[in-house]
């Protein structure tokens, strides 16, 4: 069985905080996570990353100047 990639969300901040891998398909409050954390399946998500209105917007590197 292929595992599935989550992204672990803190509400409180909108903010991307862990990334784990389940063997099914998990949505919402998953089992074993604190009540400010939230579970949403994706593949483009990254820990530091911005979580609103169903969208991810990951973090600019340092490395990156912007003019």
């Amino acid at each position: 069985m292929a595992l599935i990639r989550h992204c672990i969300i803190d509400i409180t901040t909108n903010t991307v905080v862990n990334i784990i891998e389940y063997e099914t398909v998990k949505s919402g409050t998953a089992d074993g996570l604190e009540e400010h954390l939230i579970c949403v399946q994706s593949d483009k998500g990254q820990i530091g990353a911005s979580y609103n209105n169903g969208k991810f917007v990951n973090p600019i590197p340092s490395s990156i100047t912007l003019k």
